[in-house]
């Protein structure tokens, strides 16, 4: 951003373009403000200021100012806050923008709604609804102005209610007919932000209502809603009135975890306002479970930017710039009625005025009109005497044209002459120069692509090489062990050593190590089959319901052996275009994954639907998870050997599945994409072509 800028400033100056400087620094300050970081916003708010009060940019100027108080405001600077709105009203008021005028009244009431000087928000409120009213009953303005009047009325006292002849009982159905007005506006602005601070505080005044059902399906809402915008302050600010709701319920464990998130949110981003209201409440609720020494010291964090925010001088100031601001209402009014009663007496002053001079004109255009006479007299004697004159300079002036433009013909036919071979010999040097131009070119292209196409062929045989070292390593470590173990049982038996409890055991042991073996020669050679030069898969469509049931029927035994509980969900019209014996084998390295990482009584989720895409497949297990660096590892593109790891029942494996799963994936024109957690399982996704 700040090398965009520079470049922007170093042209401008180049150039004198002043309001393309403006907008660049403009449009910094608001992507900085968008992101909550107030510093950096300040900082080209300022500059942008600068450029437009030095080029009379009264526009720039004015929205400038408007932003800069939100940003205040957020901060809860509020003399700061006022005094940048009272800034911009006169610059829009200017400009005939009542909209932008509205906007600032509206900030204005802000400021005494927090400050709960609610006798003094709400005439603000009320010009403000006046002027955003002139857009339509359901624009933008009017909704931010709806919701305000709720928190007004929620805040106001029972005096400022029965002066505005509402009864104090009925401050909470007023409230939510605003707030109700307000979210229907909100939601057809497609706004996230208004619409979540709406639902807020319509589950606060239900959770005052004692309504908890309604009050608490209305913060869930606004959860949700805050997941979908970037605007900080507010979803801060939301999960402070969650947990103040879970406070009055003394739900303190909810509550804590609420404020505790809001306090994240509010620290990460750098909005104070926020994490003082989030420390005092943490502190309160501390206070409340009996722990005193947490609760002095989120106090003590609370006190600290409480001080650093507010303190009374600025509250006299706040009290006199809103005096100055009433002033300046009330004497706008008069100088405005002055304004018509001095027009009107100029009107009458400038009609005599221009009565006089009508009868002035008149007699002037008389003493005119005879003056005018006498000369066009004399004119038209001087025009007869040099009529004569003129007519033979005109014959001289005639003969020497002729003379000099019959040079001038010869000369451009000498010139026309020469240009024409000049182009000539142009013509076919640039002719001689394209046709080198374009052998050079394909010959330099042609030679680009041999190169590329080589370099191609070299990471591939690389790539392979690594995997055949790989697989070597792997083979000759795991294939040694069972036919060691082969050996020593057949040696066993020779001697007629064992009774028939080892033999049991021996048996079983021998039979999981030659089905370890028999599942590695399997993929192995399912592997190699690809790698064989002139292979291709073949193709055809399939219902991958019945594809996951015939691989599912082969781990009957070790699922049962594990007590795994297989949910699936599964839509039977989902079809795919694959190779059967390639996506079985996929199906089942992935399944077999799953079984062997999940602990006892674990819960293996099969999921295969339709998207916008295509068609795609997920296999979920609760097991032990993969690490990250070793899942990073495993989504690499280049397919590799994975080091295996011992099952939760001390399974082993070779990590050869992961390898062949991605390589039939691959030809089969679809991907493969891991995820995990450790100690929380992990899911497999393939995405398949539409078919």
């Amino acid at each position: 951003m700040e090398l965009y800028l520079d470049s922007v400033r170093i042209l401008s100056t180049k150039l004198n373009l002043k309001n393309k400087l403006y907008d660049a620094q403009y449009r910094a300050a608001l992507f900085y403000h968008s992101k909550t970081r107030y510093s950096e916003a300040l900082a080209h708010y300022q500059e942008s200021y600068a450029i437009a009060d030095a080029s009379n940019n009264t526009y720039g100027m004015a929205r400038v100012l408007l932003n800069t108080g939100a940003i205040y405001m957020d901060s809860k600077d509020y003399v700061k806050a006022l005094e940048k709105n009272q800034q911009a009203i006169p610059l829009y008021e200017k400009l005939g923008m009542k909209r932008e005028v509205g906007s600032c009244y509206m900030n204005i009431a802000e400021v005494f709604t927090d400050l709960n000087q609610i006798d003094k928000a709400f005439p603000y409120l009320n010009l403000a609804l006046g002027l955003f009213i002139q857009n339509g009953p359901n624009s933008r303005g009017v909704g931010v102005v709806s919701e305000a009047m709720g928190v007004a009325f929620m805040k106001a006292k029972d005096q400022d209610l029965i002066n505005l002849g509402v009864l104090p009982s009925q401050r909470y159905n007023h409230a939510l007919e605003h707030f109700k007005k307000a979210l229907p506006i909100a939601l057809l602005e497609d706004d996230p932000a208004l619409a979540a601070s709406i639902n807020a505080n319509i589950g606060e005044v239900y959770g005052l209502l004692s309504d908890h059902t309604k009050a608490k399906q209305y913060f869930e809402t606004v959860m949700n809603l805050d997941q979908k915008h970037d605007y900080h302050v507010s979803s801060s600010k939301n999960k402070i009135r969650y947990a103040q709701y879970f406070f009055s319920q003394k739900n303190y464990t909810a509550g804590l975890q609420m404020a505790h998130a809001a306090v994240r949110i509010a620290d990460r981003y750098k909005i104070p306002g926020n994490l003082q209201n989030a420390y005092e409440l943490i502190s309160k609720m501390h206070e409340q479970s009996g722990n005193y020494d947490s609760a002095l010291l989120y106090f003590q964090q609370y006190v600290v930017i409480k001080d650093s925010l507010f303190n009374a001088e600025k509250e006299r100031e706040i009290t006199r710039k809103q005096l100055v601001l009433d002033f300046e209402v009330k004497e706008k009014e008069y100088r405005y009625n002055r304004q018509l009663l001095d027009n009107e007496l100029k009107q009458q002053v400038l009609l005599a005025a221009t009565q006089r001079g009508q009868l002035e004109l008149a007699k002037k255009q008389k003493d005119l009109q005879q003056l005018l006479f006498l000369q066009q007299r004399t004119k038209l004697q001087n025009e007869a005497s040099l009529q004569v004159a003129a007519f033979q300079q005109q014959k001289d002036k005639s003969d020497y044209e002729q003379a000099i433009a019959k040079e001038q013909i010869d000369n451009q036919q000498l010139e026309l002459r020469f240009n024409k071979y000049l182009n000539l010999f142009f013509l076919i040097s640039v002719i001689v120069l394209l046709i080198g131009g374009t052998i050079i070119f394909y010959s330099q292209r042609k030679a680009k692509k041999l190169n590329l196409i080589i370099s191609e062929q070299k990471n591939s045989l690389q790539e392979l090489l690594v995997v055949k070292d790989q697989l070597l390593g792997t083979i000759s470590h795991d294939m040694r062990t069972p036919i060691n173990s082969l050996m020593a049982f057949t040696y066993l038996l020779d001697n007629q050593t064992l009774s028939q409890e080892k033999l049991r055991i021996y048996t079983g042991q021998l039979k999981n190590t030659l089905g370890y073996t028999q599942e590695l020669l399997d993929n192995l050679l399912k592997w190699a089959s690809t790698q064989m030069k002139g292979f291709s898969p073949q193709p055809i469509q399939l219902q991958l319901n019945e594809v996951i049931q015939q691989a599912l029927s082969g781990f009957s035994d070790s699922i049962l052996q594990k007590q795994l509980q297989i949910q699936q969900n599964i839509d039977i019209d989902v079809n795919v275009l694959a190779d059967k014996e390639m996506l079985l084998c996929v199906i089942r390295n992935l399944i077999s994954n799953a079984v062997k990482f999940s602990y006892q009584n674990g819960t293996i989720r099969i999921q295969a639907a339709k998207d916008s895409s295509g068609s795609y497949l997920v296999i979920q297990d609760e097991g032990i998870g993969i690490a990250a660096d070793k899942l990073k590892y495993i989504n690499d593109p280049v397919a590799k050997v994975v080091n295996s790891s011992l099952g939760t029942s001390q399974e082993k494996g070779n990590g050869l599945g992961v390898l062949l799963c991605k390589s039939f994936v691959h030809l089969m024109k679809g991907s493969i994409h891991f995820n995990s957690s450790p100690g929380h399982g992990t899911s497999a996704r393939i995405d398949f072509e539409r078919c």
